[in-house]
């Protein structure tokens, strides 16, 4: 079981979608299991998409953002910490909050 703590973004309650890193993402796409988001009002198939962006973070000013999507997501408040409890061999990821 892994665990990584985040703040929601301003955007995911609008297109459900929560940032992660490349690492999370890759395992999550190597389990071969279809993914599921939980959190307290309930759950939801979820997927992982990747984004080409061209701000200026990175070495090379050229990278991609990783995201967790799924609809469930979108009651997330913007701000909240999340805590993602994620099991990389059945692919359930449960997410529970805690107000910033």
């Amino acid at each position: 079981m892994l665990h990584l703590t985040t703040v929601v973004s301003r955007k995911t309650p609008l297109d459900g979608r929560l940032e992660i890193p490349e690492s999370l993402a890759e395992r999550l796409a190597a389990t071969g299991e279809p993914l599921v988001v939980s959190i307290a009002s309930g759950e939801s198939p979820a997927s992982v998409e990747a984004m080409a962006c061209t701000c200026a973070k990175g070495a090379a000013g050229d990278h991609r953002h990783y995201f967790l999507s799924a609809e469930v997501l979108r009651s997330l408040p913007a701000g909240a910490n999340a805590t993602l409890f994620v099991d990389t061999e059945t692919g359930r990821v449960s997410v529970n909050l805690s107000e910033s």
